[in-house]
């Protein structure tokens, strides 16, 4: 494939990175420095902004409104902006709808929706009051936050989901235990399969008069003397350079830089040290953010990020940093194994089965990435022996830690040869990811441990497991205690699995890109996941609601339609 096309995983085009071997990177040093990913394996690795063009003498395309972007964001803004009765141009890099809203699977709010009205159910109390819900969401990002970003969030999200429903997005209440509310209180939610709420609202703004342009993707923002955002360039079929006015307003929804190397590095320095992989392998590389760098917009949510626990290490052993979450030796990561960090302490491992009452489970995702990469070394390592097959039954974990099954929702997402989770253990397997090794001495030295170190810790731990009884502070479960003893022995080096870049374009609350000067550009919105402050500042991974106060799918959703209001010079939602 050329490079610069969807799909090319690596920055230099190639498809498989070749990197210098793993004990020699992705750690912290012997002097207690960190080591850097290499850029070989990343999409993207360039943090320079992309600098704006000069009006041309003739535009190629005209239009009211252009949204850069066709996965969930960008659909509802072309949705809400050709409703609105202007006439629009959404371009996409890739062929298909959707972006990487198709690799989720449900979608949240926390009330305000009719259906949640029918139920009487509203967090954090019944009646829904968008003003207590950001009171609440302001605590729990230690007051970082904007506050009126995250009204605006908490007020529009009900209205967005009903609006969807009234363009013909088909709702499931309650029917699959996604998220389950904290103070013991299980949360009424939307659930949905994302390609039948892509593909309504694709329906909608196609047959409404939205002109879609794909394998066009956005290439600089187009700035008259005035500095007003005016238009695009994009590169339609990868080929021909177009200019396309807008009119009116310029929308970017093309999401955040996941996988950009040097982005991350330089405004998400957590993520870029903990993270282990990304698991949003389309897009994600940045170039709306360095657009409007390009421009002189702010940056919003310095720091802040969110990921699932159990991100496989692959780029360490020279694979791909961007993979898709449902690969079995992900899934397989994710399970109650014996689990420590270089020093050999034992790591908490946060349940997300669903307790009596309706227990925090949900959070369990994201707060255990963060206990997996606030370490020595930002990598945890899990370790099992050959039986571990046996103990996945009995281990019971909800939500996306489910193993790969035939009845998995997302199972028409993941690759035909991916559908058996052993496919994906027997890759890493084969690629050393995960070593296999007939002693723990050969194991321990292939992780990077120094001698003694796991040896020890796996001693201890089978003696708590002859006992019958976990001395950890927090705990194994007695059916969970299986000792390591029978060869091969197998071992895994893991860390937090990125899904979403919170830092961005500084937004106002009608999500218009702010200037560094604290003023709009004018002609210019973005999305929530091109902009910052739905978040606060250092805010990552065990974030709220898995990041986000909607959960990231809504927030996409919700700042689409954010954007197509207010582009379109409406107040009311």
């Amino acid at each position: 494939m050329e490079d610069g096309k969807v799909g090319d995983w690596s920055a230099d085009g190639s498809a498989e990175p070749t990197l210098a071997p793993s004990n020699t990177g992705n750690a912290s040093g012997l002097d207690g420095t960190y080591r850097d990913h290499e850029a070989a394996g990343f999409p993207a690795n360039d943090d320079t902004p992309i600098p704006p063009r000069p009006v041309p003498a003739s535009w190629d395309y005209e239009c009211d409104i252009v949204v850069v972007g066709a996965g969930g964001g960008g659909l509802n803004a072309a949705a809400r902006c050709v409703e609105l009765g202007a006439e629009t141009i959404c371009v996409e890099s890739s062929s298909i709808i959707g972006g990487n809203a198709q690799s989720a699977g449900m979608c949240a709010i926390l009330g305000g929706s009719r259906l949640q009205e029918e139920k009487r159910f509203a967090f954090p109390s019944y009646p829904f009051d968008a003003r207590a819900m950001t009171e609440w969401a302001m605590d729990e990002y230690h007051f970082s936050a904007d506050p009126q970003l995250i009204y605006r969030i908490a007020d529009a999200g009900g209205k967005c989901i009903d609006w969807m429903a009234d363009c013909g997005v088909k709702w499931r209440l309650g029917e699959v235990p996604v998220y389950v509310a904290p103070l013991d209180s299980t949360l009424d939610h939307h659930v949905l399969k994302m390609k039948d709420a892509t593909d309504a609202m694709y329906t909608f703004a196609s047959g409404h008069g939205c002109e879609f342009k794909f394998q066009c993707p956005a290439t600089a923002l187009v700035q008259d003397e005035d500095g007003r955002i005016v238009g695009i360039t994009a590169n339609e079929d990868f080929e021909n350079e177009v200019y396309i006015h807008a009119r009116r307003a310029v929308i970017l929804t093309a999401g955040g830089f996941c996988n950009n190397k040097a982005l991350l590095e330089k405004y998400i320095p957590t993520a870029a040290m903990g993270c282990a992989s990304s698991y949003l392998p389309l897009g994600e590389k940045g170039e709306c953010f360095r657009m409007g760098l390009g421009v002189g917009a702010d940056v919003n949510g310095f720091n802040s990020s969110a990921s699932f626990d159990g991100g496989v290490d692959w780029a360490a052993e020279g694979g791909q940093w961007a993979r898709f979450l449902y690969d079995g030796m992900t899934q397989l990561s994710r399970q109650p194994f014996f689990t420590i960090d270089r020093t050999g302490q034992r790591i908490r491992y946060m349940d997300s089965r669903i307790g009596e009452g309706g227990a925090a489970a949900i959070y369990a995702l994201g707060d255990l990435a963060t206990a997996q990469m606030a370490v020595p070394g930002h990598r945890s390592y899990i370790v099992f022996d050959s039986h571990y097959e046996e103990y996945l039954a009995d281990f019971g974990q909800e939500h996306c830690r489910k193993l790969i099954t035939p009845d998995l929702e997302q199972i028409d997402k993941v690759p035909e040869h991916y559908r058996d989770w052993h496919h994906g253990v027997e890759d890493a397997i084969e690629a050393d990811v995960l070593k296999k090794r007939d002693s723990l001495e050969e194991l321990e030295a292939d992780l990077g441990f120094e001698p003694g170190i796991l040896t020890d810790a796996v001693a201890h731990w089978n003696e708590c497991c002859e006992k019958g009884e976990d001395d950890f502070m927090y705990p194994m479960p007695p059916n969970w205690l299986h000792p390591i003893q029978d060869p091969p022995f197998y071992g895994c080096r893991i860390g937090g699995n990125l899904y979403g870049t919170k830092c961005g374009l500084a937004i106002n609350d009608h999500m218009q890109v702010l200037s560094t000067t604290g003023r709009v550009i004018p002609g210019l919105y973005a999305g929530w996941h091109t902009a910052g402050g739905a978040v606060g500042e250092n805010s990552y991974v065990g974030d709220v609601i898995l990041g986000s106060l909607l959960g990231d799918v809504s927030l996409a959703f919700c700042g689409g339609y954010l954007c197509g209001t207010f582009a379109n010079d409406v107040e009311e939602y």
